[in-house]
C-alpha cells in the first residue's frame, strides 16, 4: 500500500511545503475562491439551516474530496488530502485509543483502516471515499476539532477524549448530490445538530463537557428542526 512506502512519504512531505505556501493566499484570491455562494449545493441542505450558510467551496471531485475538504479546513490546502488519509490511519492505530476504536468501529475496523489506504494518488473508488460516521469520529480525535456534517442526516462529531475547549475550531462540511463533499463556511454561533448514538455510548467521561459547552447550539438546532408527524 502506499501509506508504507518511502515515496508516499516523500509525497507527503512536498504536499506539506506545498500546503504552507497555500495556506496564506493572497486576500484577492482567497476572496474569489470563497465567494461562490454556490446555489445548487445549499438548496440541498435543510430549509432551516440556509440562512446560517455563508457560502460553500468546491473541490476537486475525484474521490478524496473528502479528504481534500478537510484537509484546506486545516490549513494544509486542498492539496494536503494525502496526509490527511495518513494521519486518520495512524489514529486507528494509536496504542492509546486501540480500544476506543475496537469498541466503536467492532468488526470494521480493518475495513475502515483500509479505506483509507490507496495504491495511487488518481481519482478513487466509492470504497475509498470518505464515509460518515466512521471517518467523523477519527478527524474530530484526530485533529481535537468539532466536525458538522450537513446531509442526511445532519450530524455533530465532538472529540471523545478531551474536554471542552471554548476556542475550538468548527469544522463544517456537506453532502451533494449523493455523491461528493464540500467545505461549507457558516455564520457565528450557527445552531449544531445532534450527536450519534454511539459518541454518547463510547465517549470518555470528560468528553460530556462539549456537549454542555454546545448545549446552546444544540437546542437552537432542535427548536429549528421541523416536528416530524
Amino acid at each position: 500500500m502506499v501509506t508504507d512506502h518511502p515515496s508516499y512519504h516523500e509525497y507527503v512531505d512536498k504536499a506539506s511545503q506545498s500546503s504552507q505556501r497555500q495556506s496564506q493566499p493572497s486576500q484577492t484570491s482567497k476572496n474569489i475562491k470563497l465567494s461562490k455562494k454556490q446555489p445548487q449545493f445549499i438548496v440541498q441542505f435543510p430549509n432551516h439551516i440556509r440562512s446560517y450558510i455563508e457560502d460553500v467551496v468546491n473541490v476537486e471531485s475525484d474521490g478524496n474530496c473528502g479528504f481534500r475538504v478537510i484537509a484546506s479546513l486545516h490549513g494544509y490546502g486542498e492539496d494536503g488530502w494525502p496526509m490527511v488519509r495518513r494521519e486518520l490511519g495512524l489514529k486507528i492505530i494509536d496504542k492509546d485509543r486501540s480500544t476506543l476504536y475496537d469498541k466503536l468501529f467492532s468488526n470494521r475496523l480493518s475495513a475502515v483502516r483500509e479505506s483509507l489506504m490507496i495504491e495511487s494518488f488518481g481519482s478513487q473508488p466509492p470504497e475509498k471515499w470518505m464515509s460518515l460516521p466512521d471517518m467523523g469520529y477519527l478527524i474530530a480525535n484526530r485533529y481535537n476539532v468539532v466536525l458538522v456534517c450537513l446531509g442526511n442526516p445532519c450530524i455533530t462529531f465532538f472529540p471523545m477524549t478531551s474536554s471542552h475547549s471554548p476556542n475550538v475550531s468548527i469544522y463544517c462540511i456537506g453532502f451533494v448530490n449523493q455523491n461528493r463533499w464540500v467545505q461549507v463556511n457558516m455564520k457565528e454561533g450557527f445552531p449544531l445538530p445532534p450527536v450519534t448514538l454511539d459518541w454518547k455510548k463510547f465517549r470518555s467521561h470528560i468528553a460530556t463537557t462539549w456537549m454542555l459547552g454546545f448545549a446552546g447550539h444544540m437546542q437552537h438546532w432542535q427548536l429549528l428542526t421541523p416536528v416530524l408527524a
